[in-house]
């Protein structure tokens, strides 16, 4: 009977989504999704920020939109932060100018967009607007990993269950709330493919502007992402009809857009510079002896003594070359120990505001099945993505960008520093791949992977399983703690 009653119910889903165009199903899409967003985040409206990364995007942009320009730590914020700042920086010895120290370490992308935000309200109000808005464009992401699916030639049906499945990733439901790049750049970089491939399928030079544009300000917001456009500009040489004139004509609009801001950066650093200045910083983190190749807060603070952004990059490139200089077999190692970060479980956000007990006692077994609920996406759409993409392999010029999209995202991580929030960026570009494998007629088991052409993907397969593992197991002595009784108040770092 409940059988019979599923088997309907999926009929006349299937059928539904048959009859709805797609303009519709994707406008749905946004709407759910947006509902989604906005319950979580009027729940937590009220709750402060909490984290280094936020105060600092928060101080750049109310300098903006004062008119002060690109400045952080003015002598006002820097009283407000005192308790929490005077615990590691000689606050009485520096110079904190009233209006603030001019910076170039950060993108100003995101800054830019809070500053446009906290212009349409009042100060008290500038943490609710931008907290509802941020959900706006998390949501987006639901239309965007359906139209990605489209553009592979996805049923409606994948189409749509991927985009509903990007609504309901744990860890990305929970941004929305906090100051982060996040909720920006993964949008611009998912944007980013699409437009890419939308470029290479419509004549018109307005595509291939937007894709620029688009590019360009994802780039803005973090520069991780210059390298996978780089990649692109030679992806459209070879993909689009105009051939290597819209290669060029592509990077040309996509770098143009960031050449002010570097040009800005290059003037106050007295030397070439990109839209960020935090390479020398993050390396020092990375390969500090004491590290272990992601961010460690005991370590991320020795730099910020230096308030001047070209000595302290200075200073931190020198030290991350000695330190690898002095024992490059650890250096190599922690190439691996990224690759273990980057593609591991989505643990530390949970880890930090449980363990600071933020959310109170949680008693077991809930405490244990949160942890499974928060984990267990990534892992699926780590493993089964990737079997999606093999199993699209034919789809040569689709599924090319996507590699690109993961190879020159991921390798500069591996190199500098890692951490799992990091991967946030892989999950929508790996979704609609991963539900393909689920909903696939030729389902997955054992016998597919002994097949011949199918070998390599075992392979791959087994290796992504296991460095999930290493991953998950290379945290477990915390996890265990945390999962014990106090571990609430254990007061973990971030």
């Amino acid at each position: 009977m409940n059988s019979t009653s599923a088997s309907t119910r999926h009929k006349h889903f299937q059928s539904w989504v048959e009859k709805t165009s797609f303009p519709q199903l994707l406008f749905l899409l946004f709407i759910v999704s947006l509902i989604i967003h906005l319950m979580i985040v009027i729940i937590f409206i009220d709750q402060p920020i909490a984290l280094d990364d936020m105060f600092q995007y928060d101080m750049l942009a109310r300098s903006l939109k004062e008119g002060n320009g690109f400045r952080w730590y003015s002598k006002a914020d820097v009283e407000i932060l005192r308790p929490y700042y005077s615990q590691f920086l000689d606050i009485d010895r520096l110079h904190f100018p009233d209006e603030g120290l001019r910076t170039t370490f950060r993108a100003p992308g995101y800054s830019f967009f809070l500053a446009f935000l906290y212009s349409l309200v009042s100060d008290s109000y500038r943490f609710t607007l931008a907290r509802l808005i941020q959900a706006g464009l998390i949501a987006t992401l639901a239309p965007l990993v359906a139209l990605l699916g489209h553009q592979l030639f996805f049923s409606k049906r994948v189409c749509i269950l991927a985009g509903a499945s990007i609504s309901f990733y744990p860890i990305l439901l929970f941004y929305p709330i906090g100051l982060a790049s996040e909720n920006l750049y993964i949008v611009l970089g998912l944007s980013s493919i699409i437009s890419l491939l939308y470029s290479t399928r419509k004549k018109a030079r307005g595509w291939l502007i937007l894709a620029g544009l688009i590019a360009g300000t994802a780039i803005l917001t973090r520069s991780i992402l210059a390298l996978f456009i780089l990649s692109s500009g030679i992806w459209i040489s070879q993909h689009s009809p105009h051939r290597k004139k819209a290669g060029l004509f592509f990077l040309l609009v996509a770098f143009g857009t960031c050449l002010p801001w570097s040009i800005r950066n290059s003037i106050i650093m007295k030397k070439p510079a990109l839209v960020e200045n935090s390479l020398g910083y993050n390396l020092f983190i990375g390969y500090h002896p004491e590290g272990d190749g992601g961010f460690v807060s005991k370590i991320a603070i020795i730099p910020m003594n230096i308030l001047d952004d070209g000595e302290r990059d200075q200073f931190c490139m020198q030290q991350a070359i000695d330190f690898i200089r002095k024992d490059p077999f650890e250096a190599g190692r922690r190439v691996f120990v990224r690759l273990l970060k980057l593609l591991g479980p989505e643990d530390r956000e949970f880890f930090y505001f449980y363990s600071n007990n933020l959310i109170g006692a949680i008693p077991q077994p809930w405490l244990a099945i949160i942890y499974a609920l928060l984990v267990i996406p990534w892992g699926a759409t780590l493993v089964l993505g990737a079997v999606g993409i093999w199993q699209n392999r034919h789809h040569n010029m689709v599924v090319s960008l996507i590699i690109l999209f993961l190879i020159w995202y991921g390798l500069p991580h591996l190199l500098i520093i890692a951490e799992p929030r990091f991967h946030l960026a892989m999950v929508p570009v790996l979704i609609p791949f991963a539900v393909f494998t689920l909903a696939s007629k030729e389902r997955i088991h054992g016998r597919y992977f002994f097949r011949r052409e199918n070998l390599t993907i075992a392979i791959f397969f087994l290796l992504l399983i296991s460095i999930f593992l290493l991953g998950f197991t290379s945290d477990f002595p915390r996890l265990m703690a945390i999962m014990g009784e106090g571990g609430n108040k254990l007061y973990l770092s971030y």
